[in-house]
């Protein structure tokens, strides 16, 4: 989830991700060996790859030279030719395209010959499209670009549509990783500050966020003591929620607004820092605790006011209206902090809420079946964006559910328990895959907050010993036929494209036969995109692991084994995992 403002670091990361998952719903639903996004600097005239995938190293290497350059519009390539003439650009056959001399000239200038040749080859029999990556008001980002050379079938209208449907859903991330990051150098103007922001925003936790705060006010201030006083709205008193090295006396002490400077602070929301003329205004104990100087800064957004962040030093005038002006600049970031806490335990119980029912504590019992289910949202938290189920229907078929809702935060676990709640009743009225998801998809074109770009989604519907389904741009799941461990597990594609990408869609339903030696393996993207360092857990692993314990493990522990490989794979798992492994018994 994200909360408040996210420094660059962290926007670069989200950006990175978010096109990254695009470019893998790209290679889902188009045959191609290299796409990417390429953004340009228009300061610095130069073209830079966001991110991108090639199928083989022989296509990375044919196409580096023109995918970090400068843009230059006299000797141009794809990039600037669809920027130039701003709309997408289909190239069928490069040799009849206007610019295939700058190319050519442009692979020989940074290949040796040979290289060069190679590449050339390759360029000559494929084909290409470079589709603009445009705002809402029509300044251009980028290019999002695709190859495919043979033997695949060359790109034509049909992808190109598609391809502009994805270049859209860029262009948003990419607007709001400029907004993220124009937020983020403002508070870059003193790095120490900027440190204890970050500090302070680490954890999402209250008790944690508290500490944090007095352990920063303590390094900026210089002053051994800090304490944090929450405002109680009800009983109208201040109490300490967290200290650093304060007595016992000073930490269960309460004060009324208005009482002593602490008070006067909470109550008149202005920063105070002692002076020797006020020394009358002390309390009468507070000088026995051998406070010398304080400073006390209100902490509030607007018109909230969350208490005040107060300091002692034991030498008098230690801290000045300098050390004051800094306590300010720290209790911004604090306040947000603390604001983003609050709001996360909010949105921790609304969304567990929201999906009460929808996540089961452990798998349900299902007559005739063996299930095993996985579900672990990203950071441990209550839900995330993945959507699952299995149900009965009226007329006791099993209908199974897996999909992914795209982007973080509560709108997508709001949204994640519509999709589910949708496509469960529309199941009762239909046990056609497709026509569910297509009824589906017409309601949430209608319903999707801004914050959410698509949905994808696998739809099973078991009777009879037959399994139909229909695929929305999902990860394809995997049938494992029988007892015979060499054969590789079966693939079910997707067969349309996400929900809510365009208003009409028509899905095609496929079925196969599943009788009592099959077993049906689906996960989220979470799983196979695991990652240490560039490299992805991947579907290969995944159906590896699959098609060696389908026998030997029951659905649980296949689902189990499956997650603990995950996790043992990837650096850190960044992604909601949901997992579900059915078998007929």
């Amino acid at each position: 989830m994200e909360f408040g403002i996210e420094h660059a670091a962290s926007s670069a990361v989200w950006l990175r991700h978010t096109l990254e998952e695009i470019l893998s719903q790209v290679r889902v639903l188009l045959d191609v060996d290299g796409c990417a996004f390429q953004t340009v600097d228009w300061e610095r005239g130069q073209i830079s790859p966001a991110a991108a995938w090639f199928e083989t190293p022989e296509v990375r290497t044919a196409l580096q030279p023109v995918l970090e350059r400068p843009y230059d519009v006299d000797r141009g390539g794809v990039t600037e030719a669809a920027i130039e003439r701003g709309e997408p650009l289909l190239i069928a056959d490069v040799e009849r395209w206007s610019g295939a001399h700058a190319l050519r000239a442009r692979l020989r200038e940074q290949l040796d010959d040979e290289a060069a040749d190679t590449a050339w080859a390759w360029y000559r029999t494929s084909s290409f499209i470079s589709c603009p990556v445009q705002t809402t008001l029509g300044r251009t980002l980028g290019v999002l670009a695709l190859s495919a050379a043979p033997p695949r079938a060359p790109l034509g209208e049909e992808q190109l549509r598609v391809t502009e449907v994805f270049a859209g859903l860029a262009a948003l991330a990419l607007e709001r990783t400029e907004l993220l990051e124009r937020e983020a150098r403002r508070a870059e103007t003193e790095e120490l500050l900027h440190n204890a922001a970050q500090q302070m925003t680490a954890s999402l936790d209250l008790d944690a966020v508290y500490a944090a705060i007095c352990k920063q006010a303590v390094l900026l201030s210089n002053a051994p003591t800090a304490l944090l006083l929450r405002l109680d709205s009800v009983t109208q008193t201040l109490r300490c929620v967290a200290s650093t090295r304060a007595s016992q006396r000073l930490v269960s002490r309460r004060y009324a607004l208005g009482e002593g400077m602490i008070g006067a602070v909470a109550a008149g929301g202005e920063p105070y820092v002692s002076r020797a003329e006020d020394r009358h205004r002390l309390l009468p104990w507070e000088n026995d605790e051998g406070v010398g100087s304080f400073a006390h800064v209100p902490l509030g957004l607007g018109s909230r006011r969350f208490g005040v962040l107060t300091v002692c030093h034991p030498v008098e005038g230690a801290l000045d209206e300098d050390r004051l002006a800094l306590l300010e600049s720290l209790a911004r970031p604090a306040a947000a902090a603390i604001a983003n806490a609050l709001e996360f335990q909010h949105e921790r119980r609304i969304a567990a809420a929201l999906t009460r029912g929808y996540i089961p504590d452990a798998p349900p019992e299902l007559e005739g079946y063996s299930l095993g289910v996985v579900y672990e949202p990203v950071g441990h938290e209550v839900s995330g964006g993945d959507v699952f189920g299995v149900w009965r229907l009226p007329s006791g078929a099993l209908a199974v559910l897996v999909g992914d809702v795209s982007g973080k935060g509560l709108e997508v676990a709001a949204v994640s328990a519509m999709v589910r709640f949708f496509i469960e009743a529309r199941t009762w009225d239909s046990d056609c895959p497709a026509e569910v998801l297509a009824q589906t998809n017409a309601i949430l074109r209608r319903r999707l907050p801004g914050g959410v770009a698509l949905v994808t989604a696998f739809l099973a519907v078991i009777d009879d010993g037959m399994l139909r389904y229909a695929n929305a741009g999902h990860v394809p799941p995997l049938v494992v036929t029988g007892a015979d461990d060499a054969a590789p597990p079966i693939e079910l594609p997707t067969t349309g494209l996400p929900l809510g990408v365009v208003d009409e869609v028509c899905f095609d339903a496929h079925e196969l036969a599943f009788g009592s030696e099959h077993l049906l393996f689906a996960a989220t993207d979470g799983l196979i995109e695991a990652r240490r360092a560039a490299e992805l857990f991947g579907q290969e692993r995944v159906a590896a692991i699959v098609a060696a314990n389908a026998v030997a493990l029951s659905t649980q522990e296949l689902v189990e084994r499956a997650y603990r490989d995950a996790q043992a794979f990837a650096d850190e798992l960044t992604d909601d995992v949901a997992i579900i492994a059915l078998r007929r018994t």
